[in-house]
């Protein structure tokens, strides 16, 4: 399926309302950070912004591309975004008006890719955003029990990661675990009948823990974060939309640090001081938006 990119468009931008908002009216060129399907990207450019995306999915790239082929202000770069501050010319650094970081999968690789993102298919445990060197895969079938154990801790928040660990290593050493399917079932029964049938599926956080392992998701953010102000120009703005609390934690964190207030210098105002959060319509037309949280800051 990676060899076809003749897809629908299946992602539909997120508070993209909300994002347009925070544009500064003077704005002339922005980056879009995570260009996915480029929803977002072509909002800004119906309204003659220089879009400056980056996508680390080269895949995923070529459609974006395809779908945004006649607009000429568009700019793109195959690459993560926390190196956007080596990708982009110097004399963009410090000009930028406006940065938007959009955190989630796209709807792509769960529904598209067939790279084991999702354990609704049977596809083979792979989890790559782009070119990395391990897959999940690697991690399911060669991490130690205590490396397993760590990640489904702190990236799955899992109270029972060590018995979850455990379960793994026993299974992988009877066969070798293949699919997203294979993994899925090993959790799901071995998981109580609470459970099973509670709020979300079992295995949603263990997938959730492994993806971001593969993918360096966190610490990808946190170096990005830290050059928003040496790539933003003064009053410029950056939003960012996150949707698990590993993420928003990390945001909000940052924002916090870095705020100025009356008693501390900084270099961010916090322009929503309470976190944005999709309508109940959005939610409707677009279930994926439900657990995405926004967070904006200007550059003082």
């Amino acid at each position: 399926m990676d060899n076809d990119i003749n897809l629908d468009i299946v992602h539909t931008p997120v508070m993209l309302n909300e994002v347009l908002s925070f544009i500064p009216k003077d704005a002339k060129i922005v980056i879009d950070a995570t260009l996915g399907e480029g929803g977002h990207t072509k909002a800004m450019l119906d309204f003659n912004l220089e879009v400056h995306s980056f996508e680390r999915d080269s895949i995923i790239l070529e459609i974006a591309k395809k779908r945004l082929k006649n607009y000429d202000r568009f700019y793109y770069y195959n690459n993560t975004y926390d190196n956007m501050i080596n990708e982009l010319d110097e004399n963009l650094i410090g000009n930028i008006d406006f940065i938007l970081y959009d955190l989630g999968v796209s709807l792509f690789h769960f529904k598209k890719a067939e790279r084991g993102f999702s354990f609704k298919d049977n596809s083979r445990l792979d989890m790559r955003l782009g070119i990395n060197e391990k897959s999940a895969y690697d991690i399911v079938n060669g991490y130690t029990e205590e490396e397993l154990e760590r990640i489904l801790r702190d990236y799955g928040e899992m109270n029972n990661a060590r018995k979850m660990a455990n379960i793994i290593v026993k299974e992988r050493n009877r066969r070798k675990i293949e699919t997203s399917r294979e993994l899925e079932n090993i959790i799901f029964h071995n998981t109580d009948k609470a459970g099973r049938y509670g709020k979300i599926h079992p295995a949603t956080l263990v997938f959730q823990a492994i993806r971001i392992e593969v993918n360096n998701e966190l610490n990808i953010l946190e170096k990005s974060i830290s050059n928003i102000a040496s790539i933003l120009k003064p009053n410029g703005v950056a939003v960012l939309i996150s949707y698990h609390s590993l993420e928003d934690r990390i945001v909000k964190k940052f924002f916090k640090e870095n705020e100025k207030t009356k008693n501390k210098d900084g270099i961010f105002k916090i322009l929503n001081n309470k976190v944005k959060v999709p309508t109940s319509e959005e939610i409707k037309l677009n279930p994926a938006s439900r657990s995405a949280k926004l967070r904006a800051v200007e550059k003082i």
